[in-house]
């Protein structure tokens, strides 16, 4: 005796007609192919992804190639389509029934994508929409990443982005500068907290506009900023700080009050192939502490070579 849970219809149309119905209505992505890679069945979403609604009978590699040449479906990075698509097939039935996956579209929706290898060899695919939750996971990370009082990269994000630069310096040198407002603490003594917390936002914005896409500014702490200029020699680096960091006007404060002038000083370093993190950002420091011991309000270089000289003499 069978289960009495069991379900074994007397005629297919019993099961397959509503299965069917159920597909075509779904908000899902629904794709089912063959054995052979065809693609044998499609409701509207899945057809509108992939081929922008086209009809018609296509494999995998032939879907893959309609998608790159009328740009709609799964975004291709690699810029390699054939290189691609063999990828895909090296995996699609060799990880086992099962494969989940997200993918970006053309369209800058992304989808959740399952992937079930039937017994009979055919393969079962249903996509569910996730961009909302990706918005919100970049939301979420960019919030991490970001000072709240500044809007500029915090300590976290210019860190990881100084291992970044250090790892592709083979082919992209750089300097790196940490920047600092002078006498900060008086600021905050003399004008209180609200008036220091807006020097810093106007500090931020300034050195955001000056510096446009030349590099990555970041607070890492405090009155304390980073610098990151990719693709500059020392010289560049050097011409280039004294730019971002001349002639800061003071900030009004209205009502009758005296405005706020100060100034920055900074420390610049040059990247060496045999730099840690840690390493760069103590030179920098170093020079950093250099121009504030010879008045504030400059720049201040140190290098791996003169550091190494000064070592030895």
């Amino acid at each position: 005796m069978q289960p009495e849970d069991s379900f074994t219809p007397s005629r297919q149309d019993d099961w397959l007609a509503p299965l069917l119905q159920g597909w075509a209505n779904s908000q899902q992505a629904v794709g089912l192919f063959d054995e052979q890679d065809r693609l044998q069945y499609a409701n509207a979403v899945y057809r509108e992804i992939f081929l922008g609604g086209q009809e018609g009978s296509f494999t995998l590699s032939e879907l893959l190639r309609y998608g790159f040449e009328h740009r709609t479906g799964t975004v291709i990075e690699c810029g390699d389509l054939e290189a691609f698509i063999a990828d895909i097939y090296t995996r699609r039935r060799k990880i086992g029934p099962h494969q989940a996956f997200e993918t970006d579209l053309m369209d800058g929706r992304w989808f959740f994508m399952n992937q079930t290898v039937l017994p009979n060899g055919w393969i079962l695919i249903v996509g569910t929409d996730i961009t909302a939750l990706k918005h919100n996971e970049k939301t979420l990370r960019q919030a991490a990443e970001t000072d709240p009082l500044t809007g500029l990269a915090n300590r976290r994000q210019m860190f990881g982005l100084l291992d970044r630069a250090l790892a592709d310096m083979a082919t992209e040198p750089f300097c790196l500068a940490l920047v600092d407002i002078d006498r900060f603490k008086n600021i905050n003594d003399r004008f209180g907290h609200p008036a220091g917390d807006a020097v810093l936002k106007q500090f931020a914005d300034l050195m955001r506009h000056r510096l446009g896409n030349a590099g990555s500014f970041g607070r890492i702490g405090g009155e304390e900023f980073m610098l990151l200029l990719p693709g500059l020699d020392i010289g560049g680096a050097e011409g280039l700080l004294h730019r971002l960091s001349a002639d800061i006007p003071p900030l009004p404060l209205g009502s009758g009050r005296s405005s706020i002038v100060y100034t920055a000083s900074a420390g610049l370093t040059a990247a060496s192939a045999s730099d840690s993190a840690e390493a760069i950002v103590q030179r920098a420091d170093q020079a950093l502490y250099l121009a504030k011991a010879a008045g504030r309000d400059r720049a201040m270089t140190l290098t791996r070579e003169t550091e190494l000289a000064d070592r030895i003499a």
